[in-house]
């Protein structure tokens, strides 16, 4: 057994198992939704090979469902964890709040799939390094905004019905199917018109581009209006703030650290700067969510009474303090 493979494997599958301990304490239907996000995560990774078959993952990997790495959907059910988790310690409204999520997630796969190529973690079939975003096409990123956005409509949608009536909750289960179907819908477009834009297998980054701009614009008025709106949802997050942010530091060291240990960095600097600042731009994230959370009861509604945890829900309250 390859021992990098392994430590992957063991790295998150104990972030996981943590993640969900801790979402039990919370209550059901944290630990549904992050059970959900894993499902989602094995979902689309065994789909997309299935269906597009632009790629596929190196021998190495251990513990596979067909041709899905189980550590690979467990990362993906921490990324939107915690993406979910910060952009409500945000405050953003529900209707913009998928829109912040998917910023959230790119911002790590921008980060680190042109490092994890080149360790050999996966490969993208048919791209040269010279095209796309070295190496990975321009439909891989475009692809990560509307997984996050999916995932995020649907759970949130839930969330609302399954609160009120518990026995709901376990409609989350289901949540991947219609997240899954979200995401084909939503890369229709992207199929449709990069032949008309561009020809090469990887390309289509105008396209990503144009369509990153559109859920910036939707997710920046989401931040504006958050400063009218209270920090919420600690007592119900599928991770608590240290953990979403842990994680994703976690994701950022390890890619960073290959693309030095590998000698990578020299060969390919705009690699190295790309893994640095999208690494430096998690400070000013943190100190903005430390300074929502901490100002979140001399915001507007910040009177409003939160809404109850039932006993048939087994919740455990979890107070706004989560933030170190």
């Amino acid at each position: 057994m390859n021992p990098l493979y392994v430590g992957l494997e063991l790295g998150a599958g104990g972030f996981f198992v943590l993640a969900a301990v801790a979402a039990a304490r919370r209550g059901r239907l944290p630990l549904l939704e992050l059970l959900s996000a894993a499902m989602f995560g094995i979902l689309l990774e065994e789909g997309d090979q299935l269906i597009f078959g632009s790629y596929h993952y190196a021998a190495d990997w251990i513990l596979k469902l067909d041709r899905a790495p189980i550590a690979i959907g467990l990362t993906w059910a921490l990324i939107l964890a915690g993406a979910m988790r910060i952009t409500d310690a945000l405050g953003v409204q529900r209707r913009y709040a998928p829109f912040v999520d998917a910023l959230l997630a790119i911002s790590l796969d921008l980060a680190f799939d042109a490092i994890a190529i080149r360790i050999g973690l996966w490969t993208w079939r048919g791209v040269p390094s010279n095209e796309g975003w070295f190496g990975v096409p321009a439909g891989n990123f475009y692809a990560w905004l509307f997984v996050a956005l999916g995932f995020s409509l649907v759970t949130r949608w839930l969330r609302v019905p399954a609160t009120r009536r518990p026995r709901l909750a376990w409609l989350q289960l289901l949540a991947p199917i219609p997240a899954y179907a979200i995401l084909i819908g939503g890369l229709i477009p992207f199929i449709v018109l990069k032949p008309m834009v561009d020809q090469t297998h990887g390309g289509g980054l105008s396209l990503f581009g144009v369509t990153l701009v559109a859920f910036a614009v939707l997710a920046g008025r989401g931040m504006l209006i958050a400063e009218r709106e209270a920090a919420h949802a600690a007592d119900r997050a599928m991770l608590d703030l240290r953990m979403a942010f842990l994680s994703r530091l976690a994701i950022h060291a390890f890619f960073l650290a290959a693309l030095l240990v590998l000698g990578l960095a020299t060969r390919e600097p705009v690699l190295l700067a790309a893994a640095v600042a999208l690494l430096a731009a998690e400070l000013p994230l943190a100190w903005l969510v430390r300074a929502r959370t901490t100002r979140a009861p001399l915001m507007r509604g910040a009177e409003a009474k939160p809404v109850p945890q039932t006993a048939a829900d087994g919740a455990r309250p979890e107070t706004a303090g989560t933030w170190p």
